[in-house]
């Protein structure tokens, strides 16, 4: 473990590096993440204009949880996302080769590489929306309610990574399936919905985006005072079942990769 966090942070100078090498492309980021980020908010709040409540959920807490989401997945957009979309170019390039033969675990290696820094600022942007939402509805947040909203969101965090790694694992065979990143990016914006509303879907379809549903829902829930402990069992259960689900059809996939070079 302790190696992995130094090579990580080395990895972490290198992105900052890279970053201050190419300024204008990084203000050109910054500027299109905060930009993505003012029209989700601002989205939500003018289709929520003319709404007093939505199954269940007032207007300004619908707000908190878009705010909640811009938070959570800013990290995630930050951190492991910008990885998922290179995971998709290296194994339809043929250039997963060159990271099999490096002295580190392959996983690691296609799922933290890259850093994107210019969400910093959308992150902060939406932490300080959802920190105005909660002083305009009085809410009473204590320390204990932060470190567990904190702790759901890390493992909101490993449930989406897991979603992602383990559908976009199935390149391996299907190599030009790139545009399953961009769904993946459809799919979790669905998680910015209350659950009471995705519970509408039928069938099979709500055990899908169910998983989805809860990685925003039980977080805003905890501040919500409105949180059940089964919510958070659930959660949890279900984002270490799909990480141990994830990295088992990783190394499965491994063993039936055939070398570009072969």
């Amino acid at each position: 473990m302790k190696r992995y966090l130094g090579i990580y942070a080395q990895l972490l100078r290198l992105n900052l590096a890279s970053l201050l090498t190419y300024r204008v492309n990084f203000i050109n980021n910054v500027i299109a993440s905060i930009g993505w980020g003012a029209m989700s908010l601002y989205t939500v709040i003018i289709l929520t204009a003319r709404v007093t409540d939505a199954y269940g959920w007032k207007r300004e807490e619908l707000l908190l949880l878009n705010g909640i989401y811009g938070i959570i997945v800013g990290v995630f957009h930050m951190f492991l996302s910008i990885n998922m979309g290179r995971m998709s170019r290296i194994i339809h390039m043929g250039e997963l080769d060159s990271i099999l033969i490096k002295p580190i675990d392959s996983q690691f290696a296609i799922s933290l590489w890259q850093v994107n820094f210019s969400t910093v600022f959308r992150i902060l942007m939406a932490a300080g929306y959802t920190a105005w939402i909660i002083h305009s509805m009085q809410l009473s947040v204590s320390i204990a309610s932060v470190l567990l909203v904190c702790t759901l969101a890390v493992v909101s965090l490993i449930l989406l990574y897991s979603i992602w790694f383990l559908l976009l694992t199935n390149l391996m065979w299907f190599t030009n399936m790139s545009n399953l990143v961009v769904f993946l990016y459809s799919f979790e914006s669905m998680a910015r919905f209350p659950k009471e509303m995705l519970a509408q879907l039928s069938g099979v379809l709500f055990y899908v985006v169910f998983p989805i549903a809860l990685v925003i829902n039980t977080p805003a829930r905890v501040l919500l005072n409105r949180v059940a402990w089964t919510d958070i069992l659930t959660l949890t259960v279900i984002a270490v079942c799909l990480w141990i689900a994830a990295r088992k059809y990783w190394l499965f996939a491994l063993r039936h990769y055939t070398s570009a070079s072969s």
